[in-house]
């Protein structure tokens, strides 16, 4: 039987109890999504008392739209980041989380630009989500999650060892720099749950690596410019030192970000957040010259440089060294030569 039809009204036809009922679980519903970030699945739609028969209207209309099947959100709108990461755990089932660069940047972890939604779930279970990388994993337990609003992710530690396993040696590197910078006691974390959970996965010998180089007391690049920009200068064969103050007796000229003392060769990252300003580039012109005059030679290299173009990067860092190391005579080393098997080359996804 359909709903009972009221006739006597001057508008026209109308359901009227079974419509003041179903309005009623349309903003049961609605609720339900402001909560999940305007988005439901159809367990939802069973609490809310709407029916199957009357969502299809709605998706006629285009007031609610499908995203995968069983799972849908409110709205015609393009999906935002947070629909889309919410969508695909909904889609993905029970104890699925966000994890690997999907919760890095939830956790303000440096990481390259990756546009699919990247999920963990156990391994006991199997599941394929459109426009989404699914991770199965043995070890995923509770200590592992955290929450950011309605999103389950993983946390800060797990997110890092789910790195290793994919990224190259410069994005660990700056992911892990910055997880640094947050919080140095976030080292401690990594260690106990590396030791706990770690054995056996692809890039932990890495990891283990930058955590043995923080606890010989190296300083933490400021950026993931810095970050990258040093797992790039390892090609001339001897690791430069890390926030390096140049100083003129007692008087301090400058901290450098990378440099070779013996050399007085140095590398400034330009970040345009603290040097794309008229001011930042007079007071960046300025300190070159006065480091000039003490004898030291400046590459400055942006974003763009490091990260675009690491191969051209690499070749003139290389060369720099060489040369410096000729007309000083004071390298700590045999000048090296440029090969091709130190190209680098980094995701820039």
């Amino acid at each position: 039987m359909g709903p009972k039809l009221d006739t006597e009204l001057s508008d026209g036809v109308f359901f009227a109890p079974t419509k003041l009922v179903a309005i009623g679980d349309a903003k049961r519903l609605v609720v339900l999504a402001a909560k999940q970030m305007g988005v439901v699945n159809r367990s939802d739609l069973v609490r809310a008392g709407v029916s199957w028969k009357w969502l299809r209207g709605r998706l006629a209309t285009g007031e609610w739209n499908r995203v995968h099947r069983g799972i849908f959100r409110l709205g015609c709108h393009q999906l935002t980041r947070d629909e889309r990461e919410i969508a695909a755990l909904l889609a993905a089932g029970e104890g699925a989380v966000l994890s690997h660069t999907t919760a890095a940047r939830r956790l303000g972890i440096d990481v390259p630009r990756e546009d699919s939604v990247q999920i963990t779930i156990s391994a006991s279970r199997n599941a394929k989500v459109p426009g989404a990388k699914v991770w199965r994993s043995r070890n995923l337990s509770s200590r592992d999650i955290t929450n950011r609003g309605c999103l389950r992710l993983t946390n800060l530690a797990r997110t890092i060892i789910d790195l290793a396993s994919v990224l190259d040696d410069g994005w660990l590197r700056a992911s892990f720099d910055s997880a640094i910078r947050q919080n140095s006691a976030n080292v401690s974390w990594i260690w106990r749950t590396l030791n706990t959970s770690g054995s056996g996965r692809r890039g932990v010998p890495r990891l283990r690596a930058l955590l043995e180089e923080y606890h010989q007391g190296d300083e933490v690049p400021d950026s993931a410019l810095e970050s990258l920009a040093l797992e790039l200068a390892k090609a001339v064969g001897h690791k430069p030192q890390v926030h390096y103050n140049v100083l003129d007796g007692a008087y301090h000229v400058a901290e450098v970000d990378l440099a070779w003392p013996k050399l007085r060769l140095s590398i400034q990252c330009d970040g345009w957040g603290h040097h794309g300003t008229r001011a930042a580039f007079v007071r960046d012109r300025a300190r070159d010259r006065t480091l000039f005059n003490l004898g030291w030679a400046v590459l400055r290299y942006s974003w763009d440089d490091v990260v675009d173009n690491p191969d051209a990067f690499i070749d003139e860092l290389v060369r720099s060294y060489e040369l410096r190391a000729k007309a000083m005579g004071a390298a700590d080393g045999p000048p090296v030569s440029f090969s091709a098997n130190r190209k680098r080359r980094f995701s820039t996804r």
